[in-house]
């Protein structure tokens, strides 16, 4: 293998994380990428299966859905600001739902006067593509945005990037890369991923305890949630619950299967109809279980969040 670049190294690095598929929408910022995946010895040391997909949206709604079923990220690749652009509406999503994803793109050249094999200025629209701040226009949606600026830097910089998307709570990263980086001459790299990704961290014992008093002693408790069913073991201990305690469970706006229809203690996917009843409320991994304005509420009510979420959307249900 010779005349390696940053595009060999990320395919590399990519490989050593186990992302199995390279979704890419590709522009003038690939040809490294290109040629990376076009190496006879690259190709057959196996890695991340490179897909052409004819839109930038379509592409990161397929790493969404690739996550929602494994909860492991993709690679998507897309053309620098314009492509980037083209795929806020499906990042937006994946946002939402704290899916990991590993949304890299190109960045216009930086520089004007170098050789074009270097991966200088080479066409007018790298003029017209010219951003300060690309990452400015995603970046309320991910969890961590880089424009890499060395290929001195590119092994750490993209076992980071995994690491970050993987780790709890996952979600999408965004990654910027210049032409004239992923040009620059890189050995490939199969070392074990320099950063493990973080682990979830555990619940207070004592607030468990203390929810759980709250709902032995309760009267008319109600479960509201929508995002349980992310983890099908947990799906099947709300059940296990609901049933052998007698508690009614809202699937409200559900976005995984929660809780069955037929399961005896499905009573609605509102919880409006029910609020005003309800002398404890558990709210399980649910954005806006409901309206305050317009969803009457038990003042006397006592309201318990679980849930893990980034963007703090809960805090003002407050809790015990």
């Amino acid at each position: 293998m010779t005349n390696t670049t940053v595009g060999h190294l990320l395919l590399s690095r990519l490989k050593a994380a186990g992302v199995p598929y390279f979704l890419a929408n590709a522009g003038t910022d690939f040809p490294p990428v290109i040629e990376a995946f076009a190496d006879p010895e690259m190709r057959a040391g196996g890695g991340p299966k490179p897909m052409v997909i004819p839109h930038e949206n379509v592409a990161v709604s397929m790493a969404h859905g690739y996550a929602m079923v494994t909860g492991e990220p993709l690679a998507v690749m897309l053309h620098v600001n314009v492509g980037t652009a083209n795929a806020i509406c499906a990042m937006t999503n994946a946002s939402r739902l704290d899916m990991p994803l590993l949304l890299l793109a190109g960045r216009t050249p930086l520089t004007e006067h170098g050789a074009v094999a270097d991966g200088t200025r080479s066409r007018h629209i790298h003029w017209a593509q010219e951003m300060f701040d690309q990452g400015g226009m995603l970046r309320e949606l991910v969890k961590w945005d880089y424009e890499m600026r060395s290929a001195q830097e590119a092994e750490v910089v993209i076992d980071r990037a995994v690491a970050i998307a993987r780790s709890a709570i996952p979600g999408p990263i965004y990654l910027t890369i210049p032409r004239e980086v992923l040009s620059a001459p890189a050995s490939p790299s199969n070392a074990p991923p320099r950063q493990a990704p973080a682990t979830r961290a555990h619940p207070d014992p004592a607030q468990i305890a203390e929810a759980a008093r709250a709902l032995n002693a309760a009267r008319r408790p109600l479960v509201v949630t929508s995002d349980l069913g992310r983890d099908p073991a947990a799906a099947a201990a709300l059940a296990a619950l609901a049933e052998a305690h007698g508690i009614g469970v809202v699937t409200h706006v559900p976005r995984y299967h929660c809780l069955a229809d037929s399961h005896p203690m499905h009573l609605d996917y509102e919880a409006s109809p029910h609020l005003a009843a309800a002398d404890v409320v558990l709210v399980v991994a649910s954005d806006v279980p409901w309206i305050p304005s317009t969803d009457p509420l038990s003042p006397d009510a006592r309201i318990i969040q679980l849930a893990v979420n980034r963007h703090a959307k809960l805090t003002h249900f407050g809790g015990l």
